[in-house]
């Protein structure tokens, strides 16, 4: 006796839900779904709508591929014909879930330093290091570089350089390095935050150093009488090539680790030292579930069912084309962001001759996009059908959503 764990997964990216009863799958658009009864095949109400005698729950989606051009297979619905899941008998259900839209958080670090953290004649030294697989895949390694403040000059009779000026400095010099500039960036807004005597100001490092014409810090040259301090911040800011979709490959490598960048104080050797400083990092956060994964997640769907997918030939996007994938193509949005809907069943072997007693498990995963709050609204009301189809055979399976 053995139990498998594995579930047959099917994706499909909805364009359309078809909320309405009696719609004959053959009569599905393409890129509509709509829950249809086995009884009659036709779609049931996503509001209120029931199975009939020993009907069976489908989730039907009108085929991307409208025409059958190639095949000629009109006795099996050819290439045209909608696509569907496996038979769901809503007592067999064993979970329903859906997934947040979470957007993508840019990696930052900072680096402060106080009134009296920059003496004249002396050069501060600040860090940089950015990990993750954009600096792997560029240089085999971990990107870092060092910025100084040593081009600062004191006025006659000044003790201290301006803490904010002196960080200015440094984050000019960090991010002017040809290594590091693809990665990182001022921070959104200015990258300077200057504090004077209890009250903050923020500023690019252009107006801190006297440079933007519009907006530019009056540097002080008594920062321990004046109190100023001040905080540098910089943010992730790669941006990877990628092929448009007339050339797409699902072998293409896409970004799904974000950087991590830190920001520390080093001495002129380059050793740690922050006797005098504070520095601070937040991780980013990638986008879930983005276009990218859905069109592969789709298209390894579509090989399931014996739709070709050429990629890798000189002629790929002539033979797509003809074969009609390139519809999935168009169907997919490679730069949004997608809400998923699982729907997992089983279909119980009661009689198995090879002595081996299990159920087959079935996991559908449904796309949509996160902009569209109409078709969101839709879905939801389609999963909420099929939990209260589940619930009035006493198959009390209940809808999780995780927080974003």
């Amino acid at each position: 006796m053995a139990y498998f764990n594995h579930a047959f997964v099917k994706s499909f990216v909805v364009a359309e839900v078809d909320a309405t009863a009696n719609t004959a799958t053959s009569a599905l658009a393409a890129g509509t779904m709509g829950l249809v009864d086995s009884s009659d095949w036709q779609t049931i109400a996503t509001a209120n709508g029931t199975l009939g005698n020993n009907g069976l729950l489908y989730l039907v989606q009108g085929n991307y591929q409208t025409a059958d051009s190639i095949g000629n297979n009109p006795g099996h619905g050819g290439y045209s014909e909608s696509v569907k899941s496996k038979g769901i008998n809503p007592k067999y259900i064993n979970a329903l879930w859906k997934g947040a839209c979470v957007n993508p958080v840019k990696a930052t670090a900072t680096v402060g330093i106080g009134k009296n953290c920059a003496p004249c004649g002396e050069t501060q030294y600040v860090r940089v290091d950015i990990k993750g697989s954009p600096a792997l895949r560029f240089l085999n390694k971990n990107v870092y570089a060092i910025g100084d403040s040593g081009s600062v000059c004191c006025a006659d009779g000044q003790t201290y350089v301006d803490p904010a000026v002196a960080l200015a400095t440094i984050g000019k010099m960090l991010l002017a390095d040809p290594v590091v500039k693809p990665f990182i960036q001022e921070a959104t807004g200015g990258g300077i935050v200057i504090t004077t005597a209890g009250s903050a100001a923020t500023k690019t490092i252009a107006q801190t150093l006297g440079e933007a014409g519009s907006g530019n810090y009056t540097a002080s040259t008594d920062p321990v009488g004046d109190q100023v301090s001040a905080t540098l911040k910089v943010e992730a800011a790669y941006v990877e090539t990628t092929f448009g979709n007339c050339s797409f490959d699902t072998r293409d490598f896409y970004g799904k680790e974000p950087l991590s960048v830190e920001l520390s104080f080093v001495d002129m050797k380059g050793d740690p030292c922050d006797s005098c400083g504070t520095s601070s990092k937040t991780p980013g956060k990638m986008q879930q579930t983005v276009g990218e994964t859905v069109l592969r997640k789709v298209l390894l769907s579509e090989a399931y069912a014996q739709n070709p997918f050429s990629q890798g030939a000189i002629d790929s996007a002539r033979i797509r084309e003809i074969e009609g994938s390139d519809k999935i193509l168009a169907a997919v949005d490679r730069s949004a962001l997608y809400r998923s809907y699982y729907i997992q069943h089983s279909v119980p072997r009661f009689n198995n001759p090879t002595g081996t007693f299990d159920n087959d498990q079935y996991l559908y995963e449904i796309f949509v996009k996160c902009t569209d709050s109409d078709l969101i609204s839709k879905m939801d009301a389609l999963l909420t059908r099929v939990e209260a189809l589940a619930n009035g055979v006493n198959n009390m399976v209940k809808i999780e959503t995780p927080d974003a």
